[in-house]
């Protein structure tokens, strides 16, 4: 028994000689990570994001407010938390980011540290504590900041995109992931909660998949197929076809009905014409090998990561690239449509969120200054009958004056011209409003052939809709009066007379 007491006493007093090297190897640290957070030169693995300054603001934050303490090292080697962070960001591919991003090399080796002898003399030495301390926090903060912002600023990447992007106090978050010890749920709680961002992670998945497996075969460049065609060719379509899902199974050389409706399949998806027959815009469309289409289902992870954290319950989106719109209600599509969008080299449509406000039937249309000075004005200079012939009318304080009390060749000409409502008002009969400061909404529209194209890049920057009474009937479903009848009459009401605004959602 006194044997067994003096042993037991022994281990006692090593472990409390062991809780006294590692609390002073914490101190040491401690000394050693302040001098580098708060020098003016951050280290070099803090150096190569675009995002760096805000990342290392909120390393610094963290680390100031804990007083400068070792985070993740649990005396001379990693914790469980350090293990944690690491295997979640080897799972970065998943989210469409790069884990070779992310220092995992060196944290790597620092996990796999094998000294096991808290007294052994080659242990972690406490530089050597703070400097992968350091790396894990700008490790956590930089995977962070990804998820939940992108890895780069929207407006460095589009200069129109004005969407206010997700905001979480980074350095608390890490505080109670450690305070917690889950780690890997504080980075999730991060991620965009939008359905279509975890659809894309599963077809991100499936389309490398199909990538890592060869692919999908070519379709020949001269293919030009309709149903009741069979041949080679057919065959090959028919193979790309199931390649992508579309079509059940590949086998046969005959274009048949489920070639067709595959076909059709395909042109949704890719926003092409939905006709069922192959042609030069199909093929290439199909020839995009499947390691470019991952690529881009990448990219749009990133624009994701750019949204706001809510759209709420009932949204409208406006897909630009593709030219659709979708009225959503519960994370369904209740409302699709074709729109036209701004002119991509000259005013393109900018991206951003806001709250619609009013629907205006029968609207003047308020011609922008930039036109006004562009193209109203020289047009009225060739032909005085211009405004008249195009129902429209000259604004001055106010009031409604005669075109010809005007000095069209004065420079500082201070009138407002204004399209009167009707059949020829440029947005058409009904008008969304969402106040912002681009002066952008939703409208219809006279040009209603405009929508029969694949590229429908033809506006100042406003977006036309395609069916704008089931879109004022959808966004005033809550008002009974507002049904479909109810808004055709609206629209079709003596426009000069009669003009409605009504307020969303009162």
């Amino acid at each position: 028994m006194k044997r067994t007491s003096a042993c037991a006493a022994v281990a006692v007093l090593v472990v409390l000689a062991g809780c006294a090297r590692d609390r002073k190897l914490a101190g040491q640290a401690a000394v050693t990570l302040k001098e580098r957070v708060e020098s003016s030169d951050r280290p070099d693995f803090a150096r190569g994001d675009e995002r760096g300054d805000q990342i290392w603001r909120d390393v610094r934050r963290f680390y100031r407010s804990h007083g400068y303490a070792p985070a993740w090292i649990e005396g001379r080697r990693p914790g469980r938390e350090a293990s944690e962070l690491i295997n979640a960001v080897h799972s970065a591919r998943d989210e469409g980011l790069d884990p070779a991003d992310y220092d995992l090399k060196a944290l790597d080796q620092l996990r796999t540290e094998k000294s096991r002898n808290p007294f052994k003399k080659d242990a972690l030495p406490p530089e050597q504590v703070a400097e992968a301390d350091l790396r894990l926090t700008y490790m956590f903060m930089r995977y962070a900041t990804h998820l939940l912002q992108g890895r780069v600023d929207p407006s460095e990447v589009d200069s129109h995109w004005f969407g206010r992007q997700r905001q979480v106090d980074l350095p608390d978050l890490l505080a109670r992931a450690l305070d917690s010890g889950d780690v890997a749920d504080a980075l999730r709680s991060v991620l965009p909660r939008h359905p279509q961002y975890a659809a894309l992670k599963k077809e991100l998945a499936r389309y490398r998949a199909i990538a890592a497996h060869g692919g999908w075969p070519a379709v020949p460049a001269s293919a030009r197929l309709r149903k009741g065609i069979r041949g080679p060719e057919v065959a090959a379509l028919r193979a790309r076809l199931a390649a992508e899902g579309d079509l059940a199974r590949a086998g046969g050389d005959v274009f048949d009905d489920a070639v067709e409706q595959a076909q059709k399949r395909f042109e949704k998806r890719y926003g092409l014409s939905e006709d069922g027959v192959l042609g030069p815009e199909d093929v290439a469309a199909m020839n995009v090998p499947a390691e470019d289409r991952a690529a881009q289902i990448e990219l749009n992870l990133e624009r994701w990561r750019w949204l706001p954290e809510e759209l709420g319950d009932r949204f409208i989106l406006v897909n630009i690239p593709t030219f659709q719109l979708e009225a959503i209600e519960q994370d369904k599509v209740s409302l699709a449509m074709r729109v036209v969008a701004g002119k991509a080299d000259e005013t393109p449509t900018p991206i951003f969120s806001d709250d619609m406000t009013e629907v205006v039937f029968s609207p003047y249309w308020n011609v922008p200054t930039s036109i006004l000075r562009k193209e109203t004005i020289p047009a009225v200079l060739r032909d005085p009958g211009y405004l008249d012939r195009n129902e429209l009318e000259v604004v001055h304080a106010g009031h409604v004056v005669s075109a010809s009390s005007v000095d069209w060749s004065d420079p500082d000409l201070t009138v407002q011209i204004r399209q009167r409502p009707g059949a020829k008002n440029s947005l058409g009969l009904v008008k969304f409003l969402f106040p912002n400061k681009f002066d952008v909404y939703l409208h219809d529209t006279p040009a209603g052939s405009l929508f029969a194209k694949l590229e429908r890049d033809f506006s100042h920057g406003c977006v036309r809709v395609e069916k704008p009474v089931e879109l004022a009937q959808w966004v005033l479903r809550d008002q009974p009066e507002w049904t479909a009848p109810a808004a055709r009459r609206a629209q079709a009401a003596d426009s000069r007379l009669h003009r409605l605004r009504h307020r969303v959602g009162g």
